[in-house]
């Protein structure tokens, strides 16, 4: 019993800060994947709920009418825009704290075959692409001399560089390079930039596009400015991340409920919850297989 109770307190002090913010008050920081969304919206139609909250991190002080940057769940919060709601549930996260870490994915690209990949790449106004070796792609990536690197069959690296002065600049060349094979093939996300490990996963992989890393005040000033990043580029791990709360949905819609008010019922529902045992916090990493 008093392994129960300290196991129950431990939690209720691990507990997420969960909120329902108006979902105007939220501000991306990258463009919506409509590869991700469009199915996305229709999966949270036909549930009723929303199964794991955006994560956010406050831009400014104003507990009232301050705005938010989203860190993790743009598709979510296109997705109950597009559905009409006027709320939707977040965890608030400090992006000051260790509990926030902030890395890049790559991206593995199917569809297309190489020439079709590089060909409207090569066609952007003021972009260069330059044939090297991985190791020099990946040195000149990390000095910030380039703006991205591709990975393709041949085993050569395909810098891409452009003269950009400003971040809003660079993001603009960065979202029009992954447009380029948004529309002619399949985007997924992956950490490595070896092409045969990207094939385990992806049999049709095509290449690899590899992204510098970012800062946060990067994300914050993107979205402040509208300067968004491509999608599935940032990529943050979250400490104590609340999943599978499966929220009902009617709880984000104007019904007349004061903000103060949906956000008591919320705290009485996550009250119930712990009262009824059905929150479990995992310390360790877990793979997710129904998400």
């Amino acid at each position: 019993m008093q392994a129960s109770q300290s196991q129950s307190d431990r939690t209720q002090e691990q507990l997420p800060d969960l909120r329902i913010v108006p979902l105007a008050s939220l501000m991306p920081h990258e463009e919506n994947d409509t590869q991700r969304s469009e199915p996305l919206i229709e999966r949270i139609r036909t549930a009723g709920t929303l199964l794991n909250p955006p994560i956010v991190a406050p831009m400014d002080d104003d507990p009232i009418n301050g705005h938010f940057v989203i860190l993790d769940g743009a598709n979510r919060h296109y997705a109950l825009r597009e559905l009409g709601y006027a709320y939707i549930l977040v965890q608030v996260a400090d992006y000051e704290s260790d509990a926030v870490q902030l890395e890049t994915w790559n991206h593995v690209v199917s569809g297309p075959s190489w020439f079709e990949f590089l060909r409207p790449i090569n066609a952007i106004l003021g972009l260069k692409l330059t044939a090297t070796d991985l190791l020099s792609a990946q040195a000149a990536l990390a000095q910030r001399d380039i703006m991205a690197y591709a990975v393709l069959e041949d085993g050569c690296a395909y810098t891409m560089h452009a003269t950009a002065t400003t971040l809003a600049e660079h993001n603009k060349i960065l979202r029009k390079i992954v447009n380029t094979y948004k529309r002619n093939g399949v985007l997924n996300r992956i950490r490595t930039d070896v092409l045969r490990q990207a094939r385990k996963l992806y049999p049709d992989a095509l290449a690899i596009v590899v992204f510098p890393h970012y800062q946060p005040a990067e994300i914050v000033v993107a979205a402040r400015d509208g300067a968004y990043l491509p999608p599935g580029i940032s990529r943050h791990i979250i400490r104590g991340r609340a999943m599978r709360l499966h929220y009902p949905l009617e709880a984000f819609r104007e019904n007349g409920e004061s903000l103060a008010q949906k956000n008591e019922q919320l705290q009485l529902w996550i009250q119930r919850r712990m009262a009824e045992k059905r929150i479990r916090f995992y310390a360790e990493s877990t793979f997710i297989f129904d998400e």
